[in-house]
């Protein structure tokens, strides 16, 4: 065994071990030199105790090449990254895209699965914590399922300000939906004239959204009129009420 081989071998046992966090978990990749007589490497990944992930790889050609020990470092290093990619790569093909995990929640929630819903929306946020959409249904179905109108008007509002300060450009797409949802968890607390609020702010956004102009229209609560002094039924009222909504739209 020559100097330069028992150098390559003390340089490799420096530093082999890392922690990597990917979606909360906490894996450990550890690379491992088999000796010179084997001439290989061999890199495993473990979670939870257990090895999830290994491969072994040839180093012999290495050992009688110029800085061997630095292109022993960097297969070691390479090795470590093939492994930091195999782990991403199996996590995501386990991970369901969020807009599939709210086209099964949205499906459930027309039919009045709403425990359902909720499972589903756990499910979601284990891999979309930060999602505000996924946030504002969670805010909704808190309300609706258990009841927890506070909380679930807090999650609601908490989604409407992640929309306009990190999404700031999907506003225009996004923000009807999380006013739906928090105009929801008002009429869960049989609160019908702040749930017509928030359906209206929505539809300042997309006023043609079916859903908000459904709701709006179960409620059958009208805005104030043009002279609050006057009865609703006053032509003057009826005709100003037609000319403001002409020129809204």
């Amino acid at each position: 065994m020559t100097e330069n081989q028992l150098k390559i071998t003390s340089t490799l046992h420096e530093d082999y071990s890392t922690k990597i966090n990917l979606d909360g978990e906490t894996y450990l990749i550890d690379s491992e030199d088999l000796g010179i007589q084997k001439g290989t490497v061999m890199t495993r990944v473990f979670h939870k105790g257990k090895i999830i992930y290994s491969r072994e790889i040839d180093y012999k050609d290495i050992l009688n090449m110029p800085d061997s020990d630095i292109k022993l470092k960097e297969l070691r290093k390479k090795q470590q990254q093939l492994a930091v990619q195999a782990l991403r790569k199996e996590k995501t093909a386990h991970k369901k895209l969020y807009k599939d995990y709210l086209r099964e929640v949205e499906s459930l929630i027309r039919s009045n699965e709403h425990k359902e819903a909720f499972q589903v929306l756990d499910n979601a946020l284990k891999n979309y914590s930060n999602n505000p959409i996924i946030l504002s249904y969670k805010g909704f179905l808190e309300a609706v399922v258990n009841k927890n109108f506070c909380q679930g008007e807090m999650i609601c509002r908490e989604a409407i300000v992640m929309i306009k300060e990190e999404m700031p450009l999907c506003e225009t797409f996004f923000l009807p939906i999380l006013y739906l949802n928090l105009g929801k968890v008002f009429l869960a607390a049989n609160n019908r004239q702040d749930a017509y609020d928030y359906f209206k702010k929505g539809l300042e956004v997309d006023s043609t959204n079916e859903h908000l102009l459904g709701e709006i229209k179960k409620l059958g609560i009208h805005g104030k009129p043009p002279l609050p002094f006057l009865q609703r039924s006053n032509l003057l009222n009826k005709y100003l009420g037609k000319l403001l909504h002409k020129l809204k739209e």
